[in-house]
């Protein structure tokens, strides 16, 4: 068994515009979903990739952010994570039916695979379950 899902989801993505829309988020391949997410911290930060894992029940969202560690701190962006989960992840998740049991949002400096590190790339990451239409963060 993989641990992650190696298939292409159609998903549902709510836009910034309150329309909803059919995007196709394709595992391992950046989406074509573009443009900055307005986050409270102001860092520029966009969508890069969705990975579902252990059949649904844990799903990341993964997200690149230039910026971090030059000008923008863990201190100064934790606010972000919670925003973008309630905002980006949760729509998305109820608008195709998925309940996770576990969210993990990552932010990277830079384009990195899935599973590599790269010393030189700055990554952060929160999790968070899922609990009537919020997000409640697990500090871990």
């Amino acid at each position: 068994m993989q641990p992650y899902a190696s298939h292409t989801r159609a998903l549902r993505v709510p836009t910034l515009g309150g329309v909803v829309g059919l995007m196709v988020l394709v595992l391992w391949v950046k989406p074509a979903m573009s443009g900055l997410i307005d986050v409270p911290s102001g860092q520029p930060l966009s969508f890069m990739e969705y990975i579902s894992e252990a059949e649904g029940k844990l799903v990341r969202f993964r997200f690149l952010t230039p910026e971090i560690g030059e000008g923008y701190d863990y201190m100064t962006v934790f606010p972000d994570f919670q925003h973008l989960c309630d905002t980006q992840v949760v729509p998305v998740l109820s608008a195709n039916g998925l309940k996770p049991e576990q969210i993990v949002l990552s932010m990277s400096s830079a384009e990195v695979e899935f599973g590599q590190d790269d010393p030189e790339i700055l990554q952060f990451f929160e999790v968070f379950r899922p609990e009537n239409g919020a997000c409640i963060w697990e500090e871990f």
